[in-house]
């Protein structure tokens, strides 16, 4: 789904919506990464609202930002020339809190007690999504080099099963930690 809507979007040319001068444009990836955990905060819990905390985290959580700093920010980042440090550390940091801080949203909205361990149990299951597809990558190195057209409406088979197994971690993760609230 966020593969298909971001290509649709970029067709209409929403690579350039709510970009200033400075900056990359950013919009594609917020609606891809908005998809994305939207689909797994209503797969994980099975309720709206972690699929809307799924979905508006990383949304406003880029955007917002972004679209002030690619207006106003003049620290780093000039049409005209590559990127600064600052500006690549700044542009990391938006991308990284929207999407931990999501994941971590993500698992304390789907525990009903335990709010900090529901987190820690979403962001550790993320990383052990991850690793399964580190270590799958590492074993099949042809399925990651599958190539990609990222306009095409045919998401990459890399991006399909970051999905499913970060998807699966994570809700699995919120599912044991929600079991042990109620065996408590």
């Amino acid at each position: 789904m966020a593969h298909v809507l971001t290509a649709l979007l970029d067709r209409a040319g929403s690579e350039l919506w709510l970009k200033g001068p400075y900056g990359p444009p950013f919009f594609n990836i917020s609606v891809y990464t908005a998809v994305f955990y939207g689909a797994i905060g209503a797969a994980a819990t099975r309720r709206a609202r972690e699929g809307l905390i799924g979905f508006f985290g990383p949304l406003l959580t880029i955007v917002l930002p972004m679209a002030v700093l690619s207006r106003v920010a003049r620290l780093g980042f000039f049409p005209d020339k590559a990127p600064s440090i600052e500006w690549q550390a700044i542009v990391a940091a938006v991308y990284l809190l929207a999407i931990w801080g999501t994941i971590a949203a993500l698992g304390a909205s789907g525990v009903s007690r335990r709010r900090a361990a529901g987190a820690a149990a979403a962001v550790a299951g993320s990383l052990v999504g991850y690793a399964f597809l580190n270590v799958f990558t590492r074993l099949v190195p042809s399925y990651a080099a599958t190539p990609w057209n990222p306009a095409g409406l045919i998401p990459s088979p890399i991006n399909l099963m970051d999905g499913l197994l970060s998807g699966a971690a994570l809700s699995l993760a919120v599912l044991l930690v929600e079991r042990r609230n109620h065996a408590r």
